[in-house]
């Protein structure tokens, strides 16, 4: 009997360590996948799929919802990304970690930031802001605090305050060069740099452009991720555009165009597409002009009737929350009135009850009177 517990105690011991050995090898799995969001996200969407599948643990479903949510971020697709975004924040009442927290309300703050919707945008990111100020270790949370800094950026930067993008972006890059994951530290580092690149050309500061879009490569190489350099390749080659030195701005943007084969990122594209046309036309092609021209405007229609599908559904299902909560106030208005018709029951019963007994005592009190009186 007492052989039977010990055999017992030890498969339940096996079986307990192998649900942690399987668990640390899906997050180990979930980490690796994190630097393929850049490289190749339809392949980050296929493996975090398969780990929220298999996952037990709640925090990991909803990491790789997020990394799921992130992936297509990165391909433009907002719609999606804000959907499982939203699937995540569903799990969240059930889930402790606060960090975990702020990074979903960090992600959908930016989701709304890139469907131009800045209030709601501003509302996730003061949220997440909030439980990140009363968080005690800070150490451990410097990067979400880096994205939460950046899309206050994005959303200034979307406004025309590059004044105060440009504040934001240099708070966001002092948070990631503090440590953390070295490959998600470039990757943003990279971001950073290129938005802080296109800032300085709208402030017509030229030299300063080019120190920042030549961190973005940088940073974007050490990763060897083809979006972010292409991205930065990109604007390198507007800053020669802008010295009119159109010849090195077309090869930057011809090996903008090749990093971006198999992106697939529509903006990104168009971009390289719009450029191309520009600087072609600058040094008289006219053949090539056209033939980037035209491919510039076919991928801006798809952009187009892309974000106008996006928008249309976000805007329902604002209109479904609000629905929704103004329904919930109502019904709690119409219990409010119940509560209060029902004080206003006892009330009258309690006062006529009063009155009664005064107007029993008083008649007591008059035949008493009478009594006396004979």
């Amino acid at each position: 009997m007492k052989k039977l517990k010990i055999y017992t105690f030890l498969l339940l011991l096996f079986c307990f360590c192998g649900k942690i050995s399987a668990q640390k090898k899906l997050d180990s799995i979930l980490d690796a996948t994190i630097i393929k969001i850049y490289e190749n996200p339809n392949a980050a969407i296929e493996t975090s799929t398969a780990i929220f599948q298999k996952a037990e643990d709640l925090k990991t479903k909803v990491n790789a919802l997020m990394l799921i949510s992130n992936a297509y971020l990165s391909k433009r697709e907002n719609e999606k990304s804000l959907e499982y975004a939203l699937k995540a924040r569903d799990y969240l009442p059930e889930i402790e970690s606060v960090k975990t927290k702020i990074n979903v309300l960090n992600t959908i703050g930016m989701q709304h930031q890139q469907l131009r919707i800045y209030d709601k945008a501003i509302e996730y990111l003061d949220e997440a802001l909030a439980l990140a100020e009363n968080f005690k270790q800070q150490d451990s949370i410097i990067t979400l605090l880096g994205y939460n800094y950046a899309a206050r950026g994005f959303i200034y930067r979307e406004r025309m305050s590059c004044d105060i993008a440009l504040n934001y972006f240099d708070k966001s890059i002092v948070q990631y060069k503090k440590g953390g994951n070295e490959k998600t530290r470039s990757g943003n580092l990279s971001t950073l740099y290129y938005n802080k690149g296109n800032c300085m050309l709208r402030l017509s500061k030229i030299d300063s452009a080019r120190a920042n879009f030549e961190k973005s490569i940088h940073y974007a190489q050490t990763v060897d991720a083809k979006s972010l350099y292409a991205f930065a390749k990109k604007g390198l080659s507007e800053v020669y555009t802008a010295e009119g030195n159109y010849t090195e701005a077309i090869t930057l943007l011809k090996e903008a165009e090749k990093a971006s084969e198999n992106v697939g990122d529509l903006i990104l594209n168009q971009g390289i597409y719009k450029n191309l046309s520009d600087n072609y036309l600058a040094v008289n092609n006219a053949e090539l002009y056209t033939v980037y021209f035209e491919k510039s405007n076919t991928v801006q229609n798809q952009i187009n009737e892309k974000e106008q599908k996006t928008i249309n559904n976000s805007i329902s299902n604002l209109i479904t929350e609000n629905k929704t909560q103004t329904e919930s106030e109502l019904s709690k208005l119409q219990n409010y009135r119940w509560i209060l018709l029902a004080l206003v029951v006892i009330l009258l019963f309690v006062w006529g009850n009063f009155i009664l007994k005064n107007f029993k005592n008083y008649k007591k009190s008059k035949e008493k009177l009478e009594a006396l009186k004979k």
